[in-house]
């Protein structure tokens, strides 16, 4: 009875999110992963990649949020466009979304390693409902148990990155037409994706030959909520060891550390503790564990950044 209440406390919850301000996946690492969240990060690792993320949240509780990511991305020097594409499952209880996204982006390259870069993306997504899971809790003339439980929908996302070899700062607009997202036919109030603002920066201090630096940030803006705050420092080792932490304002400690096999395939692991919302069930515990694999093709030879004029 107690997983039931969870369950339909946990629908109930996305579902009214969904309604208000429609979440986009959220992941710890999220240094190494700029594209994920700006399509004008698309090819700005130079190094041509592609890889996975499985992410566990609020860590043994039946219906708590899992999500799986693919993705890969690519610079093209010549023609100065990256290419990103993203594929992912987020499910929660009874809930998952389900979609994929291609990412392009275009750069003006100045001296010293400095590149601007503008981007634009596409995204698919299917929401979808196992009503099977609810049904009990919900009366029999709900509507929703007489829609379909599914909806297809699509988005676009701009942004603007800049790179340099000691600062990457971006900033970008995620589901810009904010498309509708009608999972109960005639609906009054049908829900819709919302825009996203992300802001992110960090910036790469050399430490010694072999060590650098990289104090980060990362803010966003969803309507009808408070900017919500990350910050962290993560500290490289001759490209091949990392170790780090973050703070998610006023919800969650992060714990990182990961290492690269012979500098193309890297391994990285996070845990993450939370203050809110799981608390209110567990008193106060309630974790993730985010498993990353990340491969490189044509890695260059390790190098530690060196501080120079922005």
């Amino acid at each position: 009875m107690r997983i039931k209440l969870l369950l339909s406390v946990l629908f109930f919850c996305f579902f009214a999110m969904v309604a208000k301000a429609q979440q986009i996946f959220e992941i710890s690492q999220y240094i190494q992963h700029s594209f994920l969240y700006n399509p004008a990060a698309a090819g700005a690792g130079d190094e041509p990649s592609i890889g996975g993320i499985y992410r566990s949240q609020w860590s043994g509780i039946d219906g708590g949020p899992k999500t799986v990511l693919l993705f890969g991305d690519k610079y093209f020097e010549k023609q100065k466009v990256g290419v990103g594409a993203t594929l992912y499952n987020d499910a929660t209880g009874p809930t998952s979304r389900t979609g994929g996204q291609v990412a392009l982006s275009y750069s003006i390259d100045f001296q010293n390693g400095k590149r601007l870069m503008f981007g634009l993306a596409g995204r698919i997504l299917q929401f979808s409902v196992d009503k099977s899971k609810i049904s009990e809790s919900l009366g029999n003339n709900d509507p929703l148990l007489a829609s379909s439980g599914n909806k297809i929908t699509g988005d676009a996302d701009a942004g603007i990155y800049y790179k340099s070899p000691t600062l990457n700062a971006g900033i970008c607009a995620d589901q810009l037409i904010q498309s509708k997202l009608n999972l109960i036919d005639g609906s009054k109030t049908p829900g819709k994706l919302y825009s996203h603002y992300y802001l992110t920066a960090d910036y790469h201090i050399k430490v010694d030959e072999s060590s650098v630096l990289i104090p980060n940030v990362l803010f966003q803006y969803l309507p009808n909520a408070p900017m919500e705050f990350l910050g962290g420092m993560r500290l490289e080792y001759a490209d091949l060891i990392w170790i780090g932490f973050s703070y998610h304002s006023q919800q969650s400690f992060t714990a990182f550390a990961g290492f690269k096999v012979e500098h193309t395939l890297a391994i990285g692991y996070a845990y993450e503790l939370y203050n809110t919302p799981i608390s209110l069930f567990d008193g106060g515990g309630g974790a993730s564990n985010e498993l990353m694999l990340k491969y490189f093709f044509h890695p260059k030879p390790p190098s530690v950044k060196a501080i120079d004029p922005l």
